[in-house]
Formats: C-alpha cells, sequence, structure tokens
C-alpha cells in the first residue's frame, strides 16, 4: 500500500508543478567568487528584462517605451553614481561601452542580447527568481558564452560585466478590501557576470511600491492621483542594494 501511495505521488509530481522544489540563488557575492575583484567591469545600460525569458511569477512589464527610457536612464545614474569614489570598483560606463561597440566589427551585440536569452524551449518551473534562473538556463549556453567572449574583446578585454535590468516594472488600479489606489511597482536586479565562463559573481536586487488613495474610484485616475515615478525610485535605488560587492567600500 505504501509503494502504491509512493508512485501515485510521484506521478503526481510529474503532472503538477506543486511538488517542484524552488532553486535558490542568494543575492550578494556568490561563494566561488569570495576573493574576487573584477579588473575591468562592462557596465551595459539598462534594459527590460528579455520578456520572452520570463521566469514563473514574473509579471510582464507593458510600459511605453518612453517610460521605459525614462525609467532605465533613472537606473543607469544610480549605477554611475555607485562607482563614485570607490577606488577598487573599475567600471567603463555605458555610454563608453556603446560607442566602442558601435565602432566595432560587431555593432549589434548589444541587441543581439534579446535573442540570445530567449528561446522557446527553456523552461524552469524550479527558477522563481532572476539569479536561479540566470545560473540555471542562460549561463550554461555556449552561445551565450560566445557573446560575453566577443563583448569583452570589444569593450578593453572586460572580465565583467554588469547588467541592469528592470524585471518588472507597472501602473494599475488596485482595490485593497473595498479602498481604491493608483499603485506604481518595480522590481530590478543588478548582475555581474564572469566573462571568463558567463558564471554569476555578484547579484543584487530591490522591489517597492507606492500607493495614492483614489477618492472617485469610478472613472480614470487624475494625474495628481497616480504616484511618481521619482518617489517610487527613492524606495528602490537604495546603497543596500550595493551589499557585498565586489571591491566595493561603505
Amino acid at each position: 500500500m505504501r509503494y502504491w501511495r509512493f508512485w501515485l505521488y510521484s506521478l503526481f509530481c510529474l503532472i503538477t508543478t506543486a511538488c517542484i522544489t524552488p532553486v535558490s540563488v542568494p543575492f550578494g557575492l556568490q561563494k566561488d567568487y569570495l576573493a574576487h575583484i573584477p579588473a575591468r567591469i562592462a557596465i551595459l545600460p539598462c534594459r527590460i528584462w528579455p520578456q520572452g525569458a520570463l521566469f514563473p511569477g514574473q509579471e510582464k512589464t507593458e510600459l511605453p517605451a518612453d517610460q521605459v527610457q525614462a525609467n532605465c536612464d533613472q537606473f543607469d545614474k544610480f549605477i554611475l553614481a555607485g562607482f563614485d569614489g570607490q577606488p577598487f570598483m573599475r567600471g567603463i560606463s555605458p555610454r563608453v561601452v556603446k560607442a566602442l561597440i558601435e565602432k566595432s566589427e560587431q555593432p549589434d551585440l548589444l541587441n543581439d542580447l534579446n535573442q540570445l536569452w530567449f528561446r522557446p524551449s527553456q523552461v524552469c518551473e524550479a527558477c522563481q527568481q532572476p539569479g536561479a534562473y540566470y545560473q540555471q538556463v542562460i549561463a550554461p549556453r555556449s552561445d551565450w558564452r560566445t557573446w560575453l567572449s566577443s563583448l569583452s574583446r570589444t569593450v578593453s578585454s572586460s572580465d565583467a560585466v554588469l547588467l541592469p535590468m528592470l524585471l518588472a516594472v507597472s501602473t494599475e488600479k488596485v482595490d485593497d478590501h473595498g479602498l481604491f489606489y493608483m499603485r506604481r511597482a518595480a522590481q530590478v536586479a543588478l548582475l555581474l557576470i564572469d566573462s571568463n565562463n558567463g558564471q554569476l559573481i555578484w547579484i543584487g536586487g530591490r522591489e517597492a511600491e507606492i500607493r495614492l488613495l483614489l477618492k472617485d474610484d469610478k472613472g480614470e485616475a487624475k494625474p495628481e492621483q497616480i504616484p511618481p515615478w521619482d518617489e517610487l525610485w527613492k524606495r528602490v535605488f537604495v546603497d543596500d542594494m550595493w551589499l557585498q560587492f565586489p571591491g566595493r567600500q561603505s
């Protein structure tokens, strides 16, 4: 009887996601890189996490292109400010990275990134966070490692790549037990990747939301009832995101 129950449970696990053990990658410095400080870090321009490579539970981002760019501009400014006054954090700015790539023999390197991350057959139901998805699905792929190698050669032989990503950004009206709010929320991640082997060196991230109560929930929200982006980013872009970054001094 016990064996029958065991096989029935195993079959249930195969046809549902209920028995999947989540794969976890902790935020901060990864254990194989505890004594490693990259010599040169190519800082890529911020981008939306490739929408064809969403991990389970990740929301799709549906914002106008101008709002995506404006939010990415804020992320880029935060990152550059984080390198100021840090003698052991040697970063090559997104502006310089873009200029070097545009002058190279592979001017479409940055444009290739989304396609590289997306594969119709990519499935990892246990990868429910960005670090786990990257380590399990993206890092092992040979075409991704080839891309990193090409980027490294193009950008001053950088031995690491810092990839800032908007994981999910949204503006929506929510019903919270009969009270209606306009809500803006964001989830971001910073991935520091070894250019030589594609392994994750460090990962940081943060999520936050801001709400404004709607006095009249019957129509569209007025501009003053929509939380401003600047207030949201004050909650997202904080120094704690840099915890354990290799070479960083507090």
